[in-house]
């Protein structure tokens, strides 16, 4: 049996208001479950998306900040490289070089000894030199030898030094010191690409 309008209307107050508040509960329940719910979950979606977004753009720019160091750190090292090979001798001025450190010697008043260049122990690109040295003289001789070979334009590193008294014959305040000197040498075929060593 079908209700009309005319039905409702005879319904008392109270039935009217009851049926009322079923049919905006009823609508309600069809607008949230249908229209909101939906976009409410599409809203929070959007929400841990744009987060996940805003997260990836941090890490990247953290990323591209570091990338920007590497390069600067990079460039550092380069020319660090450059003044470093700047200062390492080719073969062709190493006689020179050993003569600048035996004069070098001799102008602080020192007697040599012992000056004994070995042979070269290569490395990756270049070779070290080693040369025993001894000379006599003053203590304060000895130490502005060392200064003036620390001086050199070239890289040469005096190591395992050991002074002592000088022989019998030498006056009280002569001292003999016995030390290794290193001196680095550029190697140019470690440069070199493999078409040029053919040439």
């Amino acid at each position: 049996m079908a209700i009309g309008l005319d039905d409702i209307k005879k319904l008392s107050t109270g039935k009217k208001l009851l049926i009322g508040l079923g049919l905006f509960l009823l609508l309600g329940y069809f607008y949230w479950f249908y229209l909101f719910q939906p976009a409410f979950e599409k809203k929070v979606k959007l929400g841990e998306d744009l987060e996940n977004i805003n997260r990836q753009i941090v890490t990247r720019q953290q990323v591209a900040n570091k990338i920007e160091q590497h390069k600067k750190e990079i460039a550092r090292l380069e020319e660090a490289l450059q003044i470093i090979l700047a200062k390492l001798p080719e073969q062709k001025e190493i006689p020179r070089l050993l003569t600048s450190v035996s004069e070098a010697g001799r102008d602080a008043g020192l007697d040599f000894v012992l000056f004994e260049p070995k042979a070269p122990v290569s490395k990756d690109f270049y070779a070290e030199i080693p040369v025993r040295i001894t000379v006599e003289g003053k203590y304060n001789d000895i130490a502005v030898f060392f200064d003036s070979v620390a001086n050199l334009p070239r890289i040469a590193n005096i190591t395992d030094v050991e002074i002592k008294k000088g022989g019998k014959d030498t006056e009280k305040d002569i001292l003999k010191a016995d030390c290794s000197m290193k001196i680095y040498m550029f190697l140019e075929e470690a440069n070199e690409k493999p078409d040029e060593k053919k040439k």
